[in-house]
């Protein structure tokens, strides 16, 4: 069984600033952004380890938008289940980190989301449950 380290969909509201967010959240974080055409997906590094980046609004054909919605609200509030929400970022790590050597790092993404994505709802689709 492949496990992707440090994965984490943020479900992000209806109104979200997406324009360049994975450039703004590896700024924010501390780390250095390499975004692909479109800016959809891209890396994210801290000096040598790297995490991917990608944002799926819904708009390609092959969107898993809808899909992901459904499970993270899963564990969303009450609250949080009556809003709109209208992308989902995801992030992990893109090689093994067997002594939790870049922990930090992805907690340090987590909280950049979290601050540039006001209302986001994070999740851990490897134990199914919300990131505090």
């Amino acid at each position: 069984m492949s496990v992707t380290p440090y994965l984490t969909h943020a479900l992000l509201p209806a109104g979200t600033d997406l324009t360049g967010l994975g450039a703004r959240v590896a700024r924010h974080a501390g780390a250095e952004a390499s975004p692909r055409p479109g800016d959809r997906a891209g890396e994210v590094a801290f000096g040598g380890y790297r995490f991917f980046i990608a944002l799926d609004d819904g708009s390609g054909q092959s969107s898993e938008l809808a899909g992901l919605r459904d499970v993270i609200l899963t564990v969303a509030t009450d609250d949080e289940r009556g809003q709109t929400f209208g992308a989902v970022l995801t992030l992990g790590g893109l090689s093994r980190d067997p002594d939790l050597d870049h922990f930090n790092d992805a907690v340090l993404l987590m909280e950049a989301v979290g601050a540039l994505c006001p209302g986001a709802v994070l999740f851990d689709p490897q134990s199914g449950e919300r990131v505090p």
